[in-house]
């Protein structure tokens, strides 16, 4: 099982990420998912010294991927389920049903050390990262992806675009990362975000990202690829983005590196090449 991290034995990470890993139902099979798990394993991966927030039954076989993650630490808050999609890609697009949430994460649920990481990521996938989580963290540099602030689950489960407090109200956040298939008015959710003073990339896929920072709106181009899965991509660009912002990379730069990273996930399943 993943390992608890004792807060008051537990220094402060590089990097601290907060959102619920998810069990994801294909036809091919169960697997470990969610916005938290992808940016917290692609962050670990590349070396960054990493601990994850997130809600899950102690004693689930699919946490073992992240237990076993050098540079990675998991603060796991026990919870009776694990947040559960299931994938249907019978249809011109892929589908997803949410099956089972876990409970949301609070202020306290996040160690006080960890609070005051030097940069804090967090990837909501079904609503349980709220405005209050994001205003108690201290870390200096706050990136989000928007995902889970952009959808919800109607009365059938199917999960369908819609537009969170969150989303309406942004968040103070130095970075924000968003898709265009995230809901049909992503390109205006962006320019909200941007409003208010933060750096946000819209992507695109294979085609690309534009980039939103002061009144600047620059396209970054995709990096080359041969696409074999492409998800968990939009989370890695999203953590490497904000990642290179905190260290003071150039924008351009710094979602030109994030675009490559993204490239190397959908080269296979999981993580890829990254």
């Amino acid at each position: 099982m993943a390992s608890v991290v004792t807060p008051s034995t537990s220094a402060a990470p590089q990097l601290l990420v907060i959102g619920h890993v998810t069990r994801d139902e294909s036809p091919g099979g169960e697997r470990l998912g969610g916005a938290g798990s992808y940016a917290a394993l692609a962050a670990a991966r590349l070396g960054v010294p990493t601990v994850l927030v997130t809600a899950a039954p102690p004693d689930d076989p699919l946490l073992e991927a992240l237990a076993r993650a050098p540079n990675l630490r998991v603060h796991l808050v026990p919870d009776r389920v694990m947040t559960t999609f299931a994938l249907d890609y019978s249809g011109p697009t892929r589908r997803l049903s949410l099956r089972h949430r876990a409970r949301t994460l609070r202020a306290e649920d996040v160690p006080e050390p960890f609070r005051g990481a030097p940069v804090a990521y967090v990837g909501p996938v079904a609503a349980e990262c709220d405005r209050a989580l994001v205003a108690s963290l201290r870390a200096p540099f706050v990136g989000a992806g928007l995902q889970g602030w952009l959808r919800r689950a109607g009365p059938d489960g199917h999960i369908v675009p819609a537009l969170l407090p969150e989303a309406l109200d942004p968040p103070p956040l130095e970075c924000a990362i968003l898709s265009v298939e995230d809901h049909p008015d992503a390109a205006t959710i962006a320019a909200r975000f941007a409003s208010t003073g933060t750096t946000v990339a819209l992507t695109r896929g294979a085609h690309g990202s534009t980039l939103l920072f002061g009144n600047t709106c620059l396209d970054i181009s995709p990096a080359p690829a041969d696409e074999v899965d492409p998800t968990g991509a939009g989370d890695v660009f999203g953590v490497v983005l904000t990642l290179e912002l905190a260290a003071g990379t150039s924008p351009k730069t710094a979602a030109t590196i994030a675009s490559a990273a993204a490239a190397r996930v959908v080269e296979g399943p999981g993580l890829g090449h990254l």
